[in-house]
């Protein structure tokens, strides 16, 4: 099927005429795009809005965001984007993300972008990640005789910037800057003071944790929790198989992986980190998305289990745990994309349009707020260990000296040898080597585990993955 039953009930009662283009499954328009070769200037993208009075689909061209400051000046009121399950609720006959840019078919008032005026053609999801529409942009207009047509939008142009200055929020000197204009109005702290609940554990998570407090915890108890979902027993036998545990043996079982090669400890901080994680499902692309999100986090969870390893019994660091907080570090960014979806999508594309900036500067200029803060509210209130609340807090401090300072560091290192190759948020440049010192560990011995370790890439894409689709 090319087109979602509504948009071909719809297009066929108007006798539209239009050519559907199959292509390779995707995730996004950007990829869509690419994959059929159209520019994303006439590709249409929709967006599902609310306010007071209801919703409303904003459709503007794929390359350009939505003007929050013009959709007011127009509507009289403040619009925000749509809960993911109201979407897939007006959606119904759509695959997950995909919206059509038509609102008609689904009894909703439509905003459409005075970009599309004139162009000869317009292409757009149907309801489908394998397929876009081609009409002609005259026939796609009429499909828009009932919208309203104004100038709502910004070219992602707008983003781009050479000076750091710009993401520096100097007090009052700069009220306005572009990028307030692309974002709802609220103030993101005032929105942040409103989250009256953070998103529940996990029930399987919550059940690893209790185990994670039970100091007469067994194998067969953390076992049996684990089998009753087989993704996650999957995941853990997968990386039990990577070369880089050096096992000769065959792993066939999760009692194998778990008594043959990575221990209780580790399996259970795995499992535990792995089953968190399920509450939220962002945006797959961009350099915060989930696909480069889950990359940065399996990496570094892995690292931090190995260099953890290697620096042996003297810090009584725990590989287990130090695997917990590498993966979990920068679980900010799930909460931000959960509780701020408009703004998140604007934080993911300017740290696309400015890699030169650091993260948290443009994240201070976006929302206001750091992952880390975001990230630390959720690990304390799902009572984390504080190894992992405090390493999601600080690990871009170098100057941290307080309570499990070890993992703390352990992760900035971590952070500082992926980016080394192009993994990852972390601050260019060598691990600092008052912190290498503290953990016992020289520069080149963190390095020879690293490249070590990145010779087990295809174990851990592979994990990332699945993760990302999950």
């Amino acid at each position: 099927m090319q087109l979602a039953t509504r948009i071909r009930s719809h297009l066929e009662q108007l006798r539209k005429n239009y050519a559907v283009i199959p292509h390779t499954p995707t995730q996004t328009l950007d990829e869509a795009a690419t994959a059929t070769h159209i520019d994303p200037r006439y590709l249409a993208r929709a967006v599902l809005l609310r306010d007071d009075r209801g919703l409303l689909l904003v459709v503007l061209p794929a390359n350009h965001l939505i003007d929050f400051h013009a959709l007011r000046e127009l509507l009289g009121c403040d619009c925000k984007p749509a809960p993911a399950e109201q979407v897939a609720s007006v959606f119904s006959d759509c695959e997950p993300g995909s919206v059509p840019p038509l609102g008609e078919p689904y009894g909703v008032p439509v905003v459409i972008d005075k970009q599309f005026a004139g162009s000869r053609h317009v292409h757009f999801e149907a309801g489908y990640h394998h397929s876009l529409v081609r009409m002609q942009g005259d026939e796609f207009q009429t499909l828009h005789h009932a919208s309203l047509h104004a100038v709502i939008s910004s070219p992602l142009s707008v983003l781009e910037s050479r000076d750091v200055r710009d993401f520096m929020l100097p007090g009052e000197l700069n009220k306005h800057h572009p990028l307030t204009d692309l974002r709802p109005l609220d103030d993101i702290r005032k929105q942040i003071e409103r989250v009256d609940r953070l998103p529940a554990m996990p029930e399987m998570a919550h059940r690893l944790l209790r185990l994670h407090n039970n100091p007469k915890a067994t194998i067969d108890d953390l076992t049996q929790i684990i089998q009753a979902d087989p993704s996650l027993t999957a995941q853990v036998i997968r990386y039990a198989r990577s070369a880089f545990f050096g096992y000769r043996g065959k792993v066939e079982t999760l009692a194998e992986a778990v008594t043959r090669v990575l221990g209780f400890d580790t399996v259970l901080n795995m499992a535990l980190g792995l089953a968190a994680s399920r509450t939220f499902h962002n945006p797959a692309d961009g350099p915060l998305g989930l696909q480069a999100f889950w990359r940065h986090a399996t990496y570094s969870a892995a690292l931090a289990q190995a260099l953890a390893s290697a620096i042996g019994p003297r810090l009584h660091l725990k590989p287990g745990l130090a695997y917990l907080a590498g993966l979990l570090h920068n679980f900010g960014f799930l909460l931000a994309g959960h509780l701020f979806r408009a703004e998140f999508f604007l934080l993911n594309r300017v740290v696309a349009a400015n890699p030169q900036i650091p993260v948290p500067l443009i994240e201070r200029r976006v929302l206001g707020v750091e992952h880390t803060q975001i990230g630390t509210w959720l690990m304390s209130a799902w009572n984390m260990p504080e190894a992992v609340t405090l390493s999601c807090a600080e690990h871009h401090n170098e100057f941290y000296a307080g309570e499990q300072a070890e993992y703390v560091h352990l992760v900035l290192c971590v952070d500082r040898l992926l980016r080394a190759h192009g993994i990852g948020d972390g601050t260019d440049g060598a691990p600092p080597a008052t912190l290498l010192n503290a953990l016992g560990l020289d520069l080149d011995k963190a390095r020879q585990v690293t490249e070590r370790l990145l010779e087990s890439t295809e174990t851990l894409d592979a994990m990332a993955r699945q993760l990302a689709a999950a």
